[in-house]
């Protein structure tokens, strides 16, 4: 049977956990045996004492460490569904009272797993809130941990739930089953070799496929270290806990390591040398990068390219590349069935599920390399269709914006990232442009400066949550 267990996990795996949030602490080996355990406490606590069952769903609110994995397998096997909740919201998830839109269609959760050393963050206790049952697990040393062999998974059982991206209207649930991730995973494990290093929640959306589980499940992975490097790459450390981090960092010469956001990649590159390091991201390469490349500070960074409803990758793109280009990639193998309709909008046949996903992606095809043109969403606001690109340039030509388009409103607003001088000014000349080349069918109805960080889901601006905020609070 096709299902997402502890069995598919290589034994051999030495688990690290270095704690992030006290870099004097010395760090802690598990074996697989003391994962068994762990798997065993959480299934037991779920089971027994809050008797789930098979098709409800959990968010796993523990960060990076081995527990975080015990807890993954411990969901799986149970027949749970783990739910992805990746986003970002503007107010930094402080008013309890507001429930955004990606989270409301994530509802309901059953359970809200943490641990009782979490740091308290605003989101937590927003999900505190809203979900059904909040289970801490804590002093592992007194719980049940009697071997628990229950499977209550089947291989077309719903394994993971998040939502699309939202860029063209309401953000689709989107679920992916044992099946299909035990498939994907298999395809994806071969990548992965030596020590790799776990360091964000999951990562985002359907990608816990394309790194977490199949790092964990290939033949040659030696060491499976847990370390939040949030720290070093958001740069909000003293001098001396900076260069501990990065000496720990350093000490396990990762070959694997996922950044799913490009600015934390850029700060990551500007303060060490990797020489083995295969960098994963979610985001595009920046060639930007490429001396870091070219000079060694860093072996390979490697483009995942795919949607939470194909999840992936389904295109790579490689620093390592001899030609390499930011915006070309390349099939990876024949798992999914790739074609361009009218030889340019990308459409994905998914294998498992026989379902075609068309991801509005516009590509060139040269050869075996596709070329990424951007997006062909089509809006149409008071009847007439909105000219992104066109927009987007009137914007950026006078300073850091975006064009948020609300078709059900039928308005536009602008969002803008950069405070600058005469800012009305600016926004009046912009407006009245467009205004300009639509006939006056389109007028910017709102605008606000904001921290584009509040609203960014995994690596994409939130367009669901930009439209649900101008709507509601503007």
């Amino acid at each position: 049977m096709q299902l997402i267990t502890r069995k598919i996990i290589n034994s051999d795996i030495i688990f690290k956990d270095v704690n992030s949030h006290n870099l004097y602490q010395k760090d802690k080996s598990y074996s697989f045996s003391d994962l068994n355990r762990q798997i065993d406490i959480i299934k037991n606590i779920l089971q027994f004492k809050h008797n789930c069952v098979q098709g409800q769903t959990i968010l796993i609110g523990i960060t990076p460490r081995t527990l975080q994995v015990a807890a993954f397998f411990a969901c799986a096997e149970l027949g749970l569904i783990v739910v992805i909740a990746d986003h970002s919201r503007n107010d930094n998830w402080i008013d309890p009272k507001y429930v955004d839109p990606k989270t409301q269609s994530l509802l309901p959760i059953d359970y809200f797993l943490v641990t009782s050393d979490e740091h308290p963050i605003p989101k937590y206790e927003l999900f505190y809130k809203i979900c059904n049952t909040t289970v801490v697990v804590k002093d592992l040393e007194s719980l049940d941990d009697s071997v628990n062999e229950y499977i209550g998974c089947k291989h077309d059982s719903i394994l993971l739930k998040c939502t699309s991206s939202g860029t063209t209207g309401t953000a689709k649930l989107v679920t992916h089953t044992h099946e299909f991730l035990y498939a994907l995973i298999h395809r994806n494990k071969t990548s992965f070799y030596g020590s790799v290093c776990m360091a964000h929640n999951l990562n985002h959306g359907s990608s816990p496929a394309t790194y977490f589980l199949p790092s964990l499940c290939s033949k040659d992975t030696k060491v499976f270290v847990s370390y939040m490097i949030t720290y070093i790459t958001e740069l909000n450390l003293s001098k001396d806990l900076l260069d501990m981090a990065l000496h720990k960092f350093n000490q396990y010469q990762f070959d694997h390591l996922m950044i799913p956001y490009s600015y934390m990649i850029d700060n990551f590159l500007r303060l060490g040398s990797y020489p083995n390091l295969n960098l994963y991201t979610l985001s595009t390469i920046k060639k930007d990068w490429l001396p870091y490349h070219l000079d060694g500070r860093v072996k390979n960074i490697i483009s995942i390219f795919g949607s939470n409803e194909t999840s992936g990758p389904t295109f790579i793109n490689e620093i390592a590349d001899i030609d390499f280009s930011e915006n070309k990639y390349r099939i990876v193998d024949n798992f999914y069935d790739i074609n361009l309709i009218d030889d340019q909008l990308l459409e994905v046949s998914m294998p498992i599920y026989g379902t075609k996903i068309v991801t509005n992606d516009v590509f060139d095809k040269n050869g075996i390399n596709y070329f990424h043109k951007g997006r062909n969403d089509l809006y149409r606001v008071n009847g007439h269709e909105v000219n992104v690109k066109h927009y987007d340039k009137i914007v950026k030509d006078v300073f850091d914006g975006d064009i948020i388009i609300d078709t059900t409103k039928d308005k536009l607003y602008l969002a803008i990232w950069q405070d600058v001088e005469h800012l009305s000014d600016n926004v009046i000349n912009i407006t009245n442009k467009i205004k300009q080349d639509s006939w006056g069918l389109h007028t910017i109805n709102k605008y606000k400066l904001l921290d584009r960080t509040k609203f960014m889901t995994g690596v994409k601006l939130d367009m669901e949550l930009l439209r649900d905020y101008f709507r509601k609070f503007v």
